[in-house]
């Protein structure tokens, strides 16, 4: 027997009253009663495994009650206790009761506990145990383990060995237990005889998981020796993007040094110039001030012969200056000198957003047929988004007469009749629209709306986070208020699953943010606030959706930049992110379960497969969307609707687009 198997992984030792999570490891009741009260917060709705870390759901319940609710691992415990006989000195139980340690003889097979010889005295007179098998213990240690171990006992009935099993209700019984609840059971037989019976779906159950244990073993390595080759690749890529970095600044220091250079050519000319007419015009400047020195002087001081001589003299040089003071008369300023941009190279600035993309072949995380794990894989691995921009499209303007602010639309729905509902933020409205997007109703709210979803035929329900509530309408020939239900928090995303009359609603401002479960009425009926890695899950989940089974929720988390997937018992089927993802908002569902996520930081719509894996980039900024919000898949899945948030000075605007 392998003894690792029979040691708490939290104080490793023997492990002592076992009991077990959901993933079957076992602990001291004791030990995981202990870390639970050191990690344990009273909002936690899972309990990550201290081994493989899957996580077992909580409810929310105090670390002292979900311990005692931890159901006991019997076999598990017996072996413990066998492990212990076999290879350590035993201690009388009874003994121990009484906190004395004295050394036992003998081991009671029905009672499961060693005795010193004085209580080996006591439990021989003793009316209900005289009858007892003992062992000694020197033989226990030589005896086969098989041999040792008991069988699990009745919690209803005390010493009542599990040695029935009952059809009726699928459980192990104790002889009591058949005469008392299962009086009336008609298909009772001895756990023998049910193992026997079900001896091969037994074989089939050790096949699948020593098949499951080769497939994870095989994955685990070949994922293993992958990270040599992504120490290897990854920096060959990075030194490739450097070389395209260098390449690009090659060529532009090549075109900078020639328009440097030009640049420099035209300075010379113009200073040349410049310097030239400094010089010629200072030397006019100093002649033309003598002679008007002269002629000062000549009139005050000289005779009229001086002053006929001097003036001949001035008007003969003035004659030969006239050419030169004239080209001077009006100061022409040379040229003014600009630097324009070379057209091609500002388109290509202007459209840049990458220096190239991560193209994938071959097998790696992206192909892989299953299923994610429990604890699920972020899909990093993506294809290269190829197709044709822009992509064709149709728009109309939602706004409406009495709309006093631009239209800001958060919540679109597709009805069965194929109107359309949306939730304007801006102007607090809902707004109906008929196929061809003409306007058929809309109904003023005192609070704004933030998302829609569809109860029944014609029923929505709507989110009014301000106000704390949620408002039922009946959508006829106009828009009719039915019902209203109050919520805890605020509340923004919304979903509604008909098959089990549950709402789900997002609290991205709670604390901490979280998702409500709601019965058709309102009634809370779970808190999910799941963590991660010893921290919130989500920071700001804003819309959600259930799946087209209704046991899974799609969460995108805008402050997270993903798309995160998880069962109502917190278990995370996947994270979806993507480079070209960022800020995602609005999600929508096809009839084939692909989620359209929109990327509002991003300007991008991406289409994802059921497991979280990348389809295609279905939009992106080329095809004219600039920070998208809201979008729904039409009720005949022929189109989807998309709304643009009030930044892009568009949100007037629903976007319509082919599936």
């Amino acid at each position: 027997m392998d003894s690792s198997f029979v040691t708490c992984k939290l104080c490793a030792k023997n492990l002592t009253s076992p009991c077990h999570l959901d993933c079957l490891h076992d602990f001291c009741r004791d030990c995981i009663q202990k870390e639970l009260t050191q990690t344990f917060s009273s909002k936690l709705s899972a309990y990550s495994c201290p081994v493989c870390k899957q996580l077992t759901a909580t409810k929310n319940k105090s670390s002292e009650k979900w311990a005692e609710q931890l159901p006991p691992s019997d076999f598990v415990g017996a072996l413990a206790e066998v492990h212990r006989l076999k290879n350590e000195d035993v201690l009388c139980t009874p003994c121990k009761r009484k906190r004395k340690s004295t050394t036992g003889s003998k081991w009671c097979r029905s009672c499961h506990e060693a005795l010193c010889k004085s209580c080996v005295e006591v439990h021989d007179s003793l009316k209900t145990t005289m009858k007892h098998e003992m062992m000694d213990l020197n033989e226990a240690k030589t005896s086969e383990t098989k041999s040792l171990v008991y069988g699990p006992n009745c919690t209803i009935h005390d010493h009542q060995g599990l040695t029935l099993f009952c059809e009726d209700h699928d459980e192990l019984i104790c002889p009591l237990c058949a005469g008392a609840k299962h009086k009336e059971c008609k298909q009772i037989r001895t756990v023998n005889e049910e193992v026997k019976a079900k001896s091969y779906e037994f074989q089939e159950a050790s096949s699948k998981s020593s098949s499951q244990l080769q497939i994870a073993k095989k994955a685990l390595v070949s994922t293993r020796s992958s990270i040599s080759e992504v120490d290897s690749t990854f920096p060959n890529l990075r030194d490739k993007i450097r070389s395209v970095r260098n390449r690009v600044d090659e060529i532009l220091s090549k075109c900078e040094k020639k328009s440097t250079e030009e640049l420099g050519r035209l300075e010379n000319e113009y200073r040349g110039k410049l310097e030239q007419d400094i010089q010629k015009l200072e030397s006019l400047n100093a002649e033309s001030s003598h002679t008007n020195q002269l002629l000062d002087h000549v009139k005050r001081f000289g005779t009229d012969g001086h002053i006929l001589q001097c003036m001949q003299q001035v008007q003969e040089r003035s004659k030969s200056n006239s050419e030169a003071f004239e080209e001077y008369r009006e100061v022409k300023k040379l040229p003014k000198v600009s630097f324009a941009i070379n057209r091609q190279l500002d388109e290509v600035l202007r459209s840049l957003s990458t220096l190239g993309d991560l193209v994938i072949d071959g097998e790696g995380l992206e192909s892989k047929k299953s299923s994610p794990t429990k604890n699920g894989l972020d899909d990093n691995n993506r294809k290269s988004p190829e197709r044709s921009y822009p992509k064709e499209h149709r728009e109309f303007s939602v706004r409406t007469r009495s709309d006093e602010n631009a239209c800001v639309i958060t919540g679109i729905l597709s009805l069965p009749t194929l109107d359309w509902v949306f939730c304007d933020k801006g102007n607090s409205k809902l707004k109906l629209f008929d196929r061809q997007f003409q306007m058929k109703s809309e109904h003023i709210m005192q609070q704004s709306p933030f998302d829609v979803t569809l109860m029944e035929d014609q029923i929505i329900a709507v989110t009014i986070p301000e106000n704390m509530k949620i408002l039922i309408y009946k959508i006829m020939a106009g828009i009719n208020l039915q019902e209203e239900i109050k919520t805890k928090d605020r509340c923004f995303g919304i979903s509604y699953t008909s098959s089990e009359n549950k709402f789900v609603v997002t609290c991205p401002y709670g604390s901490p943010a979280s998702l409500r479960l709601l019965s058709r009425n309102g009634e809370e009926l779970m808190n999910l606030i799941p963590e991660e890695n010893h921290g919130s899950l989500f920071l700001r989940p804003m819309y959600v959706r259930f799946d087209a089974s209704g046991n899974s929720l799609l969460v995108s988390d805008s402050q997270r930049n993903r798309v995160t997937a998880i069962t109502r018992s917190v278990y995370r089927r996947f994270h979806y992110t993507h480079s070209n993802m960022k800020g995602p908002r609005g999600l929508a569902l096809a009839a084939n379960g692909d989620l359209f996520v929109v990327g509002w930081g991003s300007d991008s719509v991406h289409r994802v497969d059921d497991a979280g894996r990348f389809r295609e980039e279905v939009l992106c900024r080329h095809d004219g969307i600039c920070s998208p919000q809201a979008v729904c898949v039409s009720f005949d899945q022929s189109q989807f609707a998309l709304s643009l948030d009030d930044v892009s000075c568009r949100s007037d605007f629903i976007l319509i687009f082919s599936v």
